[in-house]
């Protein structure tokens, strides 16, 4: 065998153990999280929101009520939550009129 056919099975072998552990990770259940300790937010403008999907790209569920707000700026809150919702690939459910839980990827509402 010579030295440059040994270096390259080593780079190949290398190569693969990296592969394998990215596609570990990537498969990987989503963290447990302390389920009672679920953050509750009553924006009172659309710009209070980033906080919220900072929680949420975290994994972490937050509940929103959003009753003190004209319904314009409630729809507008839904709406660029229900976004990042659906770029996290988590949910959301309606709890009653007003009061919604995001969840990230992994936590269930029912």
């Amino acid at each position: 065998m010579s030295f440059f056919k040994f270096m390259t099975e080593k780079e190949n072998n290398k190569k693969q153990k990296q592969t394998e552990s990215v596609q570990s990770e990537r498969s990987a259940k989503p963290k447990p999280i302390n389920k009672s300790t679920i953050a509750e937010f009553s924006p009172k403008s659309y710009d209070e929101v980033a906080e919220i999907i900072d929680l949420l790209v975290e994994g972490k569920p937050a509940i929103v009520r959003l009753d003190g707000v004209s319904e314009r700026t409630a729809q507008r809150v839904v709406d660029l939550l229900s976004g990042a919702i659906y770029a996290i690939n988590g949910n959301l459910c309606e709890l009653d009129r007003d009061l919604y839980i995001f969840t990230p990827n992994g936590v269930k509402a029912n």
